[in-house]
C-alpha cells in the first residue's frame, strides 16, 4: 500500500497550506451542516498531484461536521474524524450535540469512504479532513481523533496504529482490528494514546471487539476501555455511551 509524502507532511508538524479561502464575514460555520470541495481545491495542483494515485484532483471530498456552537479561536477545537460502513452517512447522531459543545470537539464525519471504496480511497479522504477543517478552525492537535463503526471501525483501526502521532486516540463502535503477533512499528507511541472499544452485546462482532481490546491491553497499551451495551445488537450508541466515550479519550 503506497502512500507519498504528502501523507508525512498531514501532520500538526507541518499541516498542507489551504489556498481557498472558505466561511464567510461572519466567521466560521457552527453547528451541523454538510460540505464538499474538491481535491485540487483543498490541496492546489501540486499536492493533488501528490495523492493522484488515490484520489483524481477533481473528485469532491464530502463531510457531515457538527462544529460546538460555542466555538472560537481563541480556544483551540479537538476533531474527531469519522468513518462509517456507509457512503452518505457521516455517524453522528443529535443526540451527541451537547456532548460536543461541552467537549469543544468537532465530529467530522467522511462521506464517500462506505465499506464499498478501497481501502486507500477511505483511508486518503480520513486523512484529509484535518487539513480541510485547519483552513477554517483553530485545531489543537493534542486532541485529533479517529474513528469508525462497523467496516470503518477497522480502517480507523488501520489509521490510529499506522499514524498514532496523528491520532492522539480512537474510537471503534462495532468493529476492531488488532495486530495479532506483529505490533505495529510506532508501537511505543500507540501506548501513550487513549483507546475506545465500543459493542452491543448481541451484535455478531462482539467477540472481535472484545479481542482487540484485550490485544491493546496485551501490547502495554495502559488506556485501553472496553464498553459493551447491554440488550445492543447494531443499534448507535446512546448519547451516555458517546459522552463516555469521549471524556475517556479526552483524559478523564
Amino acid at each position: 500500500m503506497k502512500f507519498r509524502a504528502i501523507l508525512i507532511s498531514m501532520t500538526f508538524f507541518g499541516l498542507l497550506s489551504v489556498a481557498v479561502a472558505r466561511g464567510d464575514d461572519e466567521g466560521p460555520r457552527t453547528g451541523y451542516f454538510e460540505t464538499e470541495i474538491t481535491v485540487l481545491e483543498l490541496l492546489g495542483e501540486e499536492g493533488a498531484a501528490s495523492v493522484s494515485d488515490v484520489l483524481d484532483a477533481n473528485d469532491k471530498l464530502k463531510w457531515e461536521i457538527y462544529v460546538p456552537r460555542t466555538y472560537s479561536p481563541d480556544k483551540p477545537v479537538g476533531v474527531i474524524v469519522f468513518i462509517t460502513y456507509s457512503n452518505s452517512w457521516g455517524g453522528s447522531k443529535r443526540s451527541y450535540n451537547d456532548v460536543l459543545d461541552d467537549r469543544n470537539l468537532i465530529w467530522a464525519g467522511v462521506i464517500g469512504a462506505g465499506d464499498k471504496k478501497p481501502l486507500n480511497t477511505r483511508m486518503m479522504r480520513a486523512l484529509l479532513t484535518p487539513t480541510f477543517l485547519a483552513g477554517d478552525y483553530v485545531l489543537d492537535p493534542e486532541r485529533l481523533f479517529i474513528g469508525g463503526t462497523s467496516g470503518g471501525a477497522q480502517v480507523a483501526a488501520i489509521l490510529a496504529t499506522s499514524k498514532p502521532q496523528m491520532f492522539r486516540g480512537a474510537l471503534y463502535i462495532g468493529g476492531a482490528l488488532s495486530w495479532k503477533d506483529k505490533a505495529p512499528a510506532a508501537i511505543e507511541q500507540v501506548r501513550q494514546n487513549r483507546y475506545v472499544f465500543v459493542s452491543g452485546s448481541n451484535h455478531p462482532a462482539l467477540g472481535t471487539v472484545q479481542s482487540a481490546a484485550v490485544a491493546y491491553r496485551e501490547a502495554g497499551v495502559e488506556h485501553t476501555k472496553l464498553m459493551v451495551m447491554p440488550n445492543v445488537a447494531r443499534k448507535a450508541p446512546s448519547e451516555s455511551y458517546i459522552r463516555s466515550a469521549i471524556e475517556y479519550l479526552d483524559g478523564e
